[in-house]
């Protein structure tokens, strides 16, 4: 069984730490248009993920950001501006298909859904002759999601009302 080496164990906490990095930028422009929230992630993620073999014979990786302070500060600009083309490319790469991301589902979720047609139900409370309409169909028919019958509905809103239902008054 293998041992992870401490180049791993740096790799393994550089991740964890970039990734907490992204989730934190997209928590910060959860205010924002969604187009400035996916451009402030895909920025974030290409400086910290874009990684860039330092050794090209062994093809050691670092960050391409540590490669870009690094070798900015010793040898100047001619030497990182290969690394600062790659690093553009990728950022707009990651631009262009979060714009595309944004006009592909820019309806989705904001589908109002259909007019119910139905008038609004009054107010009032029924008449004589609607509440033995009531009466006379079947009991046993769902008035509401929670699994009441009719009767049992409306002497619920009767006690909610704050009435004493008829069926409830014991002699």
């Amino acid at each position: 069984m293998n041992e992870l080496t401490t180049i791993q164990y740096a790799w393994i906490i550089y991740f964890a730490g970039s990734l907490g990095c992204t989730i934190a930028a997209w928590w910060m422009f959860l205010w924002a248009w969604r187009f400035v929230r996916y451009a402030a992630v895909v920025t974030v993620a290409t400086i910290l993920f874009t990684p860039y073999a330092i050794d090209a014979q062994t093809m050691i990786m670092a960050p391409a950001v540590y490669t870009l302070v690094f070798e900015g500060m010793s040898q100047g600009l001619p030497a990182i501006m290969p690394l600062i083309k790659v690093m553009l490319g990728i950022w707009l790469i990651g631009l262009i298909l979060a714009a595309v991301l944004v006009i592909l589902t820019r309806n989705i979720g904001s589908r109002k859904p259909a007019r119910d047609n139905t008038p609004p139900r009054s107010a009032r409370p029924p008449r004589r002759a609607e509440y033995e309409d009531t009466k006379r169909q079947d009991n046993t028919r769902r008035a509401s999601s929670r699994g009441l019958s009719r009767d049992e509905y409306q002497a619920r809103e009767e006690l909610l009302k704050g009435e004493v239902p008829i069926r409830a008054i014991r002699d």
